[in-house]
Formats: C-alpha cells, sequence, structure tokens
C-alpha cells in the first residue's frame, strides 16, 4: 500500500483496533487526522498525527469538529472504527439497550459518512470495520448478543447500500471483520459473560496484529469488490 503522502482519517483512533491502524498507517507515511471523542495518552504519543477530539458517532452534530479539521481535503481512507457492544441475551433484552447499539454500530457510522461526502472522491476508500456477528448466514459465532448482532448486520446493509450510491464517483466501499481482538470492548463483553479475568484474552488476535490484517484486506478491494464483506484474520469473504 503506496501512500504518497495520502491522507487517511480514522474515526475512533483513540484505543483498541483504531490505535493501531493510525500507527500502521502513519509509519507508511500517510498524513493521519485521527477523530475521537476523547484522546488517550497512547493516541497523543504517536508522531506527526492531527487529533481531532469531540468526534462522536452517537450524536446529531457528531462528526463538525472533523469537518471544520478537513475542511476541502480529499480523504483517501477512512475508516469507521468507533463501535459499542454490551453482552445481552434473550429474556433480559430492553429497548434502550438495543437502540444504543443501533445507534453507535450502524447509525452513527452512516451519518458520519454522509457528513464527510464532500470529502470523498474517485479513488476513496471507506471503510466499515463490521464483525460476522453481524452475519445471518455464517452461523458460527453463538446466540445472544442481540444488540450488537442486530446493529452490525444493520451496518452491513448500510456498507452494501453505500457501495452501491457511490459506484458512479468510484468510491470503494469496504465492510471488514476484523477478527476476535483483544480490546477493551471485547474484555468487558467477556467479563459480563462470567469469564475469569485469566481467560478474558484467550483465542484473541492483539490489536496490532488485526491491523496489519485489516491493511491487507484493504489493499485489495478495488470498485470490482465495493460492497463486499470480509473477514481481516481469515482472509475469506463472508456472507450477508
Amino acid at each position: 500500500m503506496s501512500s504518497q503522502q495520502m491522507l487517511a482519517v480514522i474515526v475512533g483512533s483513540n484505543r483498541g483496533i483504531g490505535l493501531q491502524l493510525t500507527k500502521a498507517l502513519q509509519s507508511k507515511g500517510y498524513d493521519i487526522v485521527a477523530a475521537c471523542r476523547k484522546t488517550s495518552s497512547d493516541l497523543s504519543a504517536v508522531p506527526s498525527v492531527q487529533i481531532v477530539e469531540g468526534v462522536d458517532v452517537a450524536t446529531p452534530d457528531g462528526a463538525s469538529p472533523l469537518l471544520a479539521a478537513l475542511k476541502h481535503r480529499h480523504i483517501d481512507l477512512l475508516f469507521l472504527v468507533a463501535g459499542y457492544q454490551h453482552y445481552d441475551k434473550f429474556g433480559d433484552l430492553d429497548a434502550e439497550g438495543l437502540k444504543i447499539h443501533f445507534d453507535i454500530n450502524a447509525i452513527g457510522p452512516l451519518l458520519m459518512v454522509q457528513a464527510l461526502r464532500q470529502n470523498l472522491g474517485k479513488g476513496t476508500k471507506v471503510v466499515l470495520v463490521s464483525s460476522k456477528m453481524g452475519s445471518i448466514g455464517d452461523g458460527r459465532t453463538g446466540g445472544n448478543l442481540y444488540g450488537y448482532r442486530m446493529s452490525k448486520a444493520a451496518a452491513n446493509c448500510a456498507g452494501a447500500t453505500l457501495a452501491r450510491d457511490l459506484k458512479e464517483d468510484e468510491i470503494v466501499v469496504g465492510l471488514v471483520h476484523p477478527g476476535a481482538v483483544d480490546t477493551d470492548m471485547c474484555r468487558a463483553v467477556r467479563a459480563s459473560m462470567g469469564v475469569p479475568e485469566k481467560d478474558r484474552g484467550k483465542n484473541l488476535l492483539k490489536a496490532d496484529d488485526s491491523a496489519q490484517r485489516v491493511l491487507k484486506i484493504v489493499d485489495s478491494l478495488d470498485m470490482s469488490k465495493s460492497g463486499t464483506f470480509w473477514a481481516a484474520d481469515t482472509g475469506e469473504a463472508l456472507a450477508w
């Protein structure tokens, strides 16, 4: 993946996969705009990165600080990484808990892309970090986690529809499952499921490894693959 000082924007960059994508792309020579609600010490330590705080996919005007920072700059890579996962199970579901998942995982990223439309053009790659838990046809990830699964399925639908609407302008849209990754979010969900602390990182990819695998998938995306759904951990195309 050659950068030639191309611009990468990562929404949800202060920790986990977003932070590692920021580091990886910075090391490749990209001009980076790292967007987040609030920076972290790890993100602030990454050299030559423009950090934009106050960017919140869950709020109606959450893109405003990013739009102000970008002005009319062309985005080459746009990553929508920010997400939410809370353990829920049948019998204990509530409407508010389900709605929060949709606001952050599906509606927010779609509206963020819409808000940044003026910065997207020929050659842009828009990448929604999804999950194979949002695949209805895959069937390998068990049950429960209704809010997360349903919202990621909705995000997948949004990405596939975006690909059709942006095709004429030669904007590529990709949906990527990063694998089961050792992040604070994943560990918190495992804690809610009663997994002992010593086992909460078991069989999980490290975030830096996941980021490299995601970038490998993104590098392979072109217009012929726009709107497709991929697993970065295995390199396979995923069922809807």
